[in-house]
C-alpha cells in the first residue's frame, strides 16, 4: 500500500498567517504548522481608555496567601496580572514579599482550577454542568434547607465577605470563615491577656534574647515578613551587640537554621518546656506569687525532657 498524499504544502499566505500567530524567536517547523487550531486571547471585549497595549498598568492591592494582608504593587499586561512585588509602603511589609506571596499568580492561572460549575453524578464522578444548571440546582436546594444553610468560605475580611454575611443572613443561615494558617491559640490567648482578639505584633529588633517554642516566626508563623525584618535588625552587628537566638523545635526549619543554638525537643513539648523554665526562673525568688510557684511545681526540666 502505497501513500498517494505528499507532505503538507506551505504558501505564501498560509505562511505569513501562521507567522502572524507566533512570537518573535519561536521555533517554527514549516512542515508541521497549520492553522485549524489558532485560539485567540481577547483581553477586553471593550478596551479601557487607559489601557495601553505593551505598556504595564500597576494597581496596589493587598495578598490574601494568608491573614497577614501584607500590602503588593500588582504589575499587569493588558488586563492580566503578571507579577507582584511588595509595596514599600505598606506598614507591614515595607516593600518585601515572602515566597508564597511571590507564588500567588501560580494559583490564579493554575491549569487544575475548577473553570466550570462540577456536579457529582451517580457514579461518583464530577462532570461539568451549564451556569444555568447549576444556579437552578443552587436555588432549588437553598429553598429545601430553609433556615440550616451554612456557608464556608476562606475569603478575608472586605466587601465580599460582608456580601456573604448579608446574603446567609438573608437565608436565617451563618457564615463560617477558616484561615489555611490559623494561629487562634494565640488570638485567643492575647484575648484572655491583653483583651485583643486579634493577633500580637512582636518587635524582634529590640530583643536581646529571643526564645522560641516552635514558633517558626521566620516562615510560616505570625507576620513572616516584619518578624524577618527585625530579626535582622536585633541579630546583626549593630554597635558591637548582637540578640541570641535559641530555638526550641522538633524540627530544623528555616527559623532553627537561623538559630544560635537549637534544641531537639520532642513534638508536643514546648509547653512543658516553657513551664519549666518559668519554673526554674521563680525558684528562689521571695516575691513569687504563691498561686503561680505553686501551679509551676510539677513542671520540672526533667519532666520537660531536657
Amino acid at each position: 500500500m502505497t501513500d498517494t498524499q505528499g507532505p503538507d504544502t506551505l504558501d505564501r499566505r498560509r505562511f505569513l498567517t501562521v507567522l502572524g500567530t507566533t512570537t518573535a524567536g519561536g521555533a517554527l517547523a514549516l512542515s508541521g504548522c497549520s492553522t485549524d487550531r489558532v485560539q485567540k486571547l481577547v483581553p477586553y471585549l471593550v478596551q479601557s481608555e487607559d489601557q495601553v497595549p505593551g505598556v504595564a498598568t500597576w494597581y496596589a492591592s493587598s495578598c490574601t496567601e494568608c491573614d497577614q494582608g501584607c500590602g503588593v504593587h500588582v504589575r499587569t499586561r493588558e488586563g492580566r496580572a503578571v507579577k507582584l512585588e511588595g509595596n514599600p509602603d505598606h506598614p507591614v511589609n515595607q516593600g518585601k514579599l515572602c515566597s508564597r506571596g511571590q507564588a500567588a499568580l501560580q494559583g490564579l492561572y493554575n491549569p487544575g482550577r475548577i473553570q466550570t460549575p462540577m456536579a457529582r453524578g451517580k457514579d461518583g464522578h464530577l462532570a461539568p454542568i451549564t451556569w444555568d444548571d447549576a444556579i437552578g440546582r443552587l436555588a432549588g436546594k437553598l429553598g429545601e434547607a430553609g433556615n440550616r444553610v451554612a456557608v464556608l468560605t476562606a475569603a478575608g475580611r472586605g466587601s465580599f465577605t460582608d456580601f456573604l454575611t448579608d446574603w446567609t443572613g438573608a437565608l436565617g443561615g451563618k457564615l463560617v470563615r477558616y484561615e489555611t494558617f490559623d494561629h487562634e491559640p494565640v488570638r485567643a490567648a492575647n484575648r484572655q491577656v491583653f483583651g485583643l482578639d486579634q493577633m500580637p505584633a512582636h518587635d524582634f529588633g529590640k530583643a536581646r534574647y529571643i526564645v522560641s517554642f516552635g514558633a517558626d516566626f521566620l516562615e510560616s508563623w505570625g507576620t513572616s515578613i516584619e518578624n524577618q525584618r527585625g530579626f535582622a535588625r536585633s541579630h546583626g552587628f549593630t554597635n558591637g551587640e548582637m540578640a541570641k537566638f535559641v530555638y526550641a523545635a522538633p524540627r530544623m526549619d528555616l527559623t532553627g537554621l537561623n538559630a544560635d543554638e537549637w534544641l531537639p525537643i520532642k513534638p508536643g513539648s514546648e509547653a512543658a518546656l516553657a513551664l519549666a523554665m518559668a519554673n526554674v526562673l521563680l525558684a528562689g525568688q521571695s516575691d513569687a506569687p504563691a498561686g503561680l510557684a505553686s501551679a509551676l511545681g510539677p513542671y520540672t526540666p526533667a519532666m520537660a525532657g531536657v
